[in-house]
Parts: structure tokens; C-alpha cells; sequence
């Protein structure tokens, strides 16, 4: 995002995303809910995973990728386990059945696991694990299993896609300024960000993705036209893919277009009673937060903290989109006759 795009309100946003979600078959409840979390990705600064999805979303929608109407479903695994069926639908409900699951159960039994499938695009998956965390729960979420739809990612020495981004998030009760979020792709980059390129017609940054021919790029058609992304830190991404891979088929079977998840919470409660844990974080982050930034950087931050600054300056300034993703979403609106009044700025 560029200083100069164009800045439209959240509450716009959010009401634009819940109608185009209405208008491709979506109850009022489910739109809503999916059109804040691409807003709320969008106020983090996660712009690979916020409200640009929606043209993406509409195109998957008319090629019969996931149905808008299915409701996700708690039941048992093949192995009895606890699962979360999302009926084939986007997965932002279905993270949210499994995010009260594992906060529940975790309270119960110390600690627990549950698995998502059949889902499609999940959104930000640092929002899931965050509100385990705020919920006292070391909260882990990680997907994979869907290598033969998604060739993405070349492993580690090799110059073709292969495996999917199968991203990793981790969530822990932080200190006095809220809980330690990360999230990430096994790739160096995530899906999202290349689509997010190619959409807003700007390069991608040198080192992230490959040509057919394994060649360095920064032109965004390159990946869709063969190329890949390459692996996070790689040969430590690459086994962190193959890891998810493996665990998201083993444990959940083949899965659909999207990927198989397995999420685990912890209630950290049963190690050390939580305020003497917070003292103890506080502690150790503080002493982070005061390292002396590297030339370059204004200053060192922990993981979370500064989506939590840029939500809060958005909402108060508008969201940046580019000039060519905003086009992009006034033709959707005009495709879908929800109109584009909400995309004024």
C-alpha cells in the first residue's frame, strides 16, 4: 500500500463486503461476519488477505468452489476426534466454531485439539488464534493437505510449485499491550499477496517468487503463468510444509479446495496463575520493545503489536486501497447490483 491510495472508511468497507457476500448467496449473519474479517485483515495491514478477496471470492462463487449457503458443523472424526465440517463453505465460521471448541474444552480438560475440513479460503488465521490467547490459551493453527489443487510453494532446491503456502499462526497471552500473534505462510510469501499484486498492477518484492524456468522474478503473471513461490528461511519452511502437509492428509483425509486444519489450545492457567504470568511477559517483551532499532527501522516491535497500531490509526484515517483494486471492486459491485456508493472516498 502507498501513501497516496485512495482511503475509504472501514465501516464503508464493511458494509460493501456484506452485501456483495449477500449477493452471492450468503445469509445476512455469515456476510457480515466475513465481510469484517477482510475489513478487520485490511485494518492489520493484512492486505493479502483483506476485502480484495471479495472479486476473488465472487469468481470462485460462479465457478462452484464453495457453497455460501452451507453452515459448519461440529462432529467426530474418523477417529473420533472433534471436527469442524464447513460444509464446503468459506472457513471464517468454521474457524469460529473451532476457535469456542478449543477455548471450552481447553478450560475443561487443560488442553484441546480440533480439526477443520472441507472448508475454502479461511481469511486471517491470526484472528482465530488471537482470540484464543485473549481467551488465556496458547493457541496453534495450522493447514495443509491440498498440494494437488494448490502447487504454490517450490520446495526447498527445486524450481517448480509443489506444495501449498500451508500457513502456520501461533497465539500466547502476551503483557500489557494484549496478546503475541504470529502468522504466517511456509511460503516466503503468501497466495494472497501475489493476487494482491497482480490486482493493485504493482511488482512483487525481489526474492519472493520464481518463473517457469526457476528464474528470479518480480513480475506477479509470472507465478500465475507457472511459476512459484519460494519456501520461508528455506529448507526451515520447506520442512514446516511438508509437516503441515502431511498432518492435514493423515489426520483429515484428502481434502477439498481448501485445506485441512488442525488447531490445538492449551490453557496456560494449569502451568502458572495468570497474573504472575502477564508480570513475566511484560517482563521479557519490555526488554525486546527497548533493543535499539537496526538503521532502518523506527523501532522493534513484538508480533501483534503492530496490527493493533495500524487498526487503530485506520479506523480513525480510512483504509488505503489501490487505485486498481478499487476499480476493480466498483465493476464487482455493478456485476453483482449492489452498487459502489460505499467506495467513495
Amino acid at each position: 500500500m502507498l501513501d497516496s491510495d485512495p482511503r475509504i472508511a472501514a465501516d464503508a468497507l464493511q458494509r460493501f463486503g456484506a452485501a456483495a457476500m449477500q449477493a452471492i448467496g450468503c445469509d445476512a449473519a455469515m456476510a457480515t461476519e466475513i465481510a469484517d474479517h477482510l475489513v478487520d485483515a485490511d485494518l492489520c495491514g493484512v492486505y493479502s488477505h483483506g476485502i480484495f478477496r471479495l472479486d476473488w471470492y465472487a469468481e470462485r462463487f460462479a465457478q462452484g468452489k464453495f457453497n455460501p449457503q452451507a453452515q459448519p458443523v461440529l462432529r467426530q472424526a474418523e477417529g473420533g476426534g472433534a471436527l469442524v465440517d464447513g460444509g464446503n463453505n468459506l472457513g471464517m465460521p468454521a474457524f469460529r466454531l473451532a476457535t469456542d471448541y478449543l477455548i471450552e474444552h481447553a478450560r475443561v480438560h487443560g488442553v484441546a485439539a480440533v480439526g477443520v475440513a472441507n472448508v475454502d479460503h479461511t481469511g486471517r488465521v491470526g484472528a482465530y488464534v488471537q482470540r484464543g490467547a485473549e481467551a488465556g490459551c496458547l493457541t496453534i493453527m495450522f493447514g495443509g493437505g491440498a498440494r494437488k489443487d494448490w502447487r504454490q510453494v517450490a520446495p526447498y532446491g527445486g524450481a517448480r510449485g509443489m506444495l501449498p503456502t500451508n500457513p502456520f499462526a501461533f497465539g500466547i497471552p502476551g503483557g500489557d499491550m494484549g496478546p503475541v500473534v504470529s502468522d504466517f505462510a511456509t511460503g516466503i510469501a503468501s497466495g494472497g499477496k501475489v493476487y494482491a499484486a497482480k490486482m493493485a498492477g504493482r511488482p512483487l518484492a525481489p526474492g519472493l517468487c520464481i518463473d517457469a524456468q526457476g528464474h528470479p522474478t518480480t513480475d506477479p503473471e509470472d507465478y500465475f503463468n507457472g511459476g512459484a513461490i519460494l519456501p520461508m528461511a528455506g529448507p526451515k519452511g520447506y520442512g514446516m510444509a511438508l509437516v503441515a502437509e502431511l498432518l492435514g492428509e493423515a489426520i483429515l483425509g484428502e481434502s477439498m479446495d481448501g485445506l485441512n486444519w488442525i488447531c490445538i489450545g492449551l490453557d496456560l492457567s494449569r502451568f502458572r496463575g495468570p497474573s504472575a504470568y502477564r508480570r513475566a511477559a511484560e517482563a521479557c517483551l519490555a526488554e525486546l520493545r527497548a533493543c535499539p532499532p537496526a538503521p532502518g527501522f523506527d523501532r522493534v516491535e513484538v508480533p501483534g503489536e503492530r496490527e493493533a497500531r495500524l487498526r487503530a490509526e485506520r479506523l480513525a484515517s480510512g483504509i488505503p486501497i489501490p487505485p486498481k483494486t478499487l476499480e476493480a471492486l466498483r465493476a464487482l459491485g455493478l456485476r453483482l447490483g449492489i452498487g459502489d456508493a460505499d467506495l467513495v472516498h
